[in-house]
């Protein structure tokens, strides 16, 4: 017996044939406006943006490639299959078509990065949480892949051109389709339909893996179904991944989503303070090679010496909250209580240090004054104390500070900047300071801001050149292989252009900076490596230094003179890049260097997709 419509009008006009609108009976359902022809999923899933998120999620997974297919691509597939065009909501975030297939993967690659901060089953032993790692990151993800795809059941009416309506536990849509979003529907009911279509997208395999663990089992059962406040950390990194999504197409910047709070400025300067004392510093050296003094009172550190490797500590630990001045991480230090100020209240202490051997510095040394007690707990885990004396400088010259006094003296503290060359040569640290990294958010692009990248043009020389470097560009052949230039050594001792080139080369290797995400230094465009100026020099300075000075533009230009970067037609060196982003499209400038392996070694990664060399 016939259902649909075409059926009762049929019946209720005595089988005449219905009237159709002039032209429409010749054209396929799939070729008039709002209708879709189902895709397979390799046509569905081989966009750009996909296929970049597909490799984010492989990258922070780190299987094999039969066993990334095997656990997370046949799954996805299936997915997309049932999803094809479907948005994600109707007028809200990715409500284009085929926008639930776009958040749902950007959902997974940030639940797969938000994964790797936890070791799960929290609270678990050690060997456990090595056993049941990687189900506890599939589940997470497996998680992410179903949140909203009770979508499909509970607020979309999909209508064939059959004129039946399509239920996505039906399996995929096999003939052409339209669709209209439920007016009435209730906003909570598709989280809980999740699990009315596991067994849909995820393989019977998969699910009797997961049944293996009870813990994540029961956890994945309740994101699932939306009971998110019963599912533990499963349901908050699900949660945040899809916040993260949602922020990201709406504009905002995505990685708010999925920054944890932090610890104060105050909190990670004391954590720094701890780690240099106790690992890293030479305390009470007789002869020579402190970087501070313990006596019965306090602790007294170099000061520009702990204030440069403070900053590159919390450089390496991603805080980019640190004052670029050693005055303004002072008054930081001081604001907080972490150092005690003179009488007058300045952070600085001029001092006379002698020790009973008789070896002095030569000259006064501006120190910091901490609180022993900071940093060791009782007086049993304190070093033994200096053997000599430390005496602020003052007016009087008799008034000192004993070791093992209690006496506290005033003091008139001199400028920092009066302590000599000769003394921070001799009190410099032995060790060179570890390169400082960043931690950058990723930011994954919606697929309406994709761009296909034109053939490689240098940019014309403009002006704003002149505020990158401080001198022309040089339209000489480049050298055959790096040589030293002359502008070295007007750089600080240990900052160079080809020591940058090194730096680069190891950091990048060593994945301590990213790569083609976003606010990143170092992208592919169109085979080559693209570093973006003069932002790549800044950190690389930062780094080496902890300071933020302007010595980067001397490594800039050192750099320039070694000729490894590509040269425009006319001699020009930097290239102009656009990015285009969610809401908006910039420009960045930078060099190209051909040769990728030279900075990647074996892991060359794949262009942006994003980034785009253009003409002015």
């Amino acid at each position: 017996m016939k259902t649909g419509i075409h059926a009762k009008l049929k019946w209720l006009t005595g089988g005449k044939t219905v009237p159709q609108l002039q032209g429409e009976s010749s054209m396929p359902p799939e070729s008039r406006p709002g209708w879709f022809t189902p895709q397979t999923a390799e046509t569905l899933l081989a966009t750009p943006l996909r296929q970049q998120l597909m490799r984010i999620i492989w990258q922070r997974t780190s299987l094999s490639g039969v066993l990334f297919t095997e656990l997370y691509q046949i799954p996805v597939r299936r997915f997309a299959e049932l999803v094809q065009q479907l948005p994600a909501s109707e007028y809200h975030h990715h409500s284009h078509p085929g926008g639930l297939l776009d958040h749902t993967l950007e959902v997974m690659a940030f639940a797969a990065k938000l994964r790797q901060r936890h070791l799960l089953p929290t609270g678990a032993a050690p060997e456990d949480q090595a056993r049941e790692a990687e189900a506890w990151t599939a589940g997470v993800i497996y998680a992410a892949l179903l949140h909203d795809v009770g979508k499909t059941a509970t607020d979309i009416a999909v209508t064939m051109d059959d004129d039946q309506i399509w239920h996505p536990w039906e399996g995929p849509l096999r003939r052409a389709y339209r669709l209209k979003y439920l007016k009435k529907r209730d906003h909570q009911l598709h989280p809980v339909a999740g699990g009315l279509l596991a067994t849909h997208v995820l393989p019977v395999t998969a699910l009797n893996w997961l049944a293996q663990y009870p813990g994540l089992y029961a956890s994945f059962i309740y994101c699932i179904n939306g009971h998110y406040d019963q599912a533990g950390i499963m349901g908050e990194l699900v949660q945040e991944a899809d916040r993260a999504s949602v922020a990201q197409f709406m504009g905002a910047n995505a990685s708010t989503a999925l920054e944890r709070p932090q610890p104060s400025l105050a909190k990670q300067t004391l954590t720094a303070l701890k780690e240099l004392v106790q690992i890293q510093y030479k305390l009470n050296n007789p002869h020579s090679g402190s970087d501070g003094w313990l006596t019965e009172e306090a602790l007294w550190l170099i000061s520009k010496t702990t204030a440069d490797r403070v900053r590159a500590w919390l450089l390496q630990q991603g805080v980019t909250s640190v004052p670029d001045s050693n005055v303004r991480l002072f008054d930081e230090m001081q604001s907080h209580g972490l150092i005690i100020p003179t009488q007058e209240g300045k952070a600085v202490w001029t001092c006379d240090i002698k020790a009973d051997s008789g070896w002095t510095p030569g000259c006064p040394l501006t120190l910091l004054k901490l609180s022993p007690s900071r940093f060791w707990v009782t007086t049993g885990e304190r070093p033994a104390p200096f053997t000599g004396s430390v005496v602020p400088v003052t007016n009087n010259p008799t008034e000192t500070l004993n070791v093992g006094s209690e006496q506290s003296v005033p003091s008139s503290p001199a400028p920092e900047n009066e302590l000599t060359d000769l003394a921070f040569s001799l009190f410099a640290p032995q060790e060179t300071t570890t390169p400082a990294t960043h931690t950058f958010q990723p930011e994954i692009p919606s697929e309406d801001n994709r761009s296909v990248l034109p053939a490689a043009v240098p940019e014309k020389a403009t002006a704003a050149l002149s505020g990158d470097i401080d001198s022309p560009d040089y339209p000489s052949a480049p050298p055959s292989r790096p040589v030293a230039s002359q502008a070295d050594s007007k750089i600080t001792p240990g900052l160079s252009g080809q020591h940058f080139y090194d730096w680069l080369c190891l950091v990048v290797q060593a994945r301590k900076i990213v790569t083609n995400d976003v606010m990143a230094r170092v992208h592919m465009v169109q085979g080559k490596v693209f570093l973006v100026s003069p932002g790549i020099f800044q950190l690389y300075v930062q780094s080496v230094t902890g300071e933020t000075g302007m010595e980067w533009k001397k490594v800039q230009l050192s750099f320039q003179r070694l000729g490894l970067h590509m040269r425009g037609d006319d001699g020009i060196n930097i290239f102009n890049c656009e990015v285009k982003g969610p809401r908006k499209t910039r420009q960045v400038k930078g060099y190209l260097l051909d040769k990728p392996e030279k900075i990647f070694g074996g892991n060359v990664p794949e262009d942006n997709p994003y980034l785009s060399i253009i003409t002015q």
